[in-house]
């Protein structure tokens, strides 16, 4: 496997002229209106994905393999040698259309073991795992939930985004988030949602995080 990152993707889809009044700005006194699909839009993921999805497919008529996520394509083949060779292909069509490859956040190297949209794919053993970095930044936040604690909620929603990351790749992890989600919801919510506060952690919480 390999993986491609295409530079400033979003800035390939022009807006149509007469749309671009839409997608005003001001800085200072200074008017500005986007004539690209900017980033951030509720919209430019699946504009984005509609148009890609016909290079993806021009792409798989020729024989590559490719999984397209926005702009981060994962691309396959039997052996490192055609993997190459479906490289130079993939990257010439992006480039007749108007594309680049940011280098530096891809792995353009064969590779039975690639980082992926956030899981690391690991061929020789037909399994997904949670990045190193992200473990190792659950297993740093897990002591600070015993048993009764009080602790800031920005902590505890940092542990449960970091839990439902997780969700596709680690057997039972959402189960291990109900104790904790139920703490912020008997808890948080009756503070209207304040960032300041801090909940307690309850018996069953801090017995589900102990896995």
């Amino acid at each position: 496997m390999l993986s491609v990152d295409l530079q400033d993707a979003n800035f390939h889809i022009p807006i149509l002229k007469s749309h671009r009044k839409y997608l005003r700005f001001v800085v200072g006194s200074q008017h500005y209106q986007l004539s690209v699909l900017p980033f951030g839009l509720t919209s430019a993921p699946r504009v984005f994905t509609k148009v890609m999805a016909v290079v993806a497919a021009e792409l798989r008529r020729r024989g590559i393999v490719v999984f397209p996520y926005l702009d981060d394509w994962l691309i396959k083949a039997k052996s490192p040698e055609l993997l190459l060779h479906h490289l130079q292909s993939t990257t010439q069509l992006l480039f007749n259309l108007g594309f680049s490859v940011n280098v530096p956040k891809s792995h353009l190297e064969p590779s039975q073991r690639l980082l992926f949209i956030g899981a690391v794919l690991d061929t020789t053993l037909n399994r997904a795992f949670p990045p190193p970095q992200r473990i190792q930044d659950i297993q740093a936040l897990i002591p600070v939930f015993q048993n009764g604690a009080v602790v800031p909620v920005l902590k505890v929603l940092r542990l449960l985004g970091l839990f439902a990351s997780c969700i596709l790749l680690v057997t039972h992890a959402r189960w291990h988030m109900r104790a904790v989600q139920w703490c912020v919801r008997r808890q948080w919510f009756q503070h209207k949602g304040d960032l300041e506060e801090s909940i307690r952690i309850s018996r069953d919480a801090a017995v589900d995080l102990r896995w």
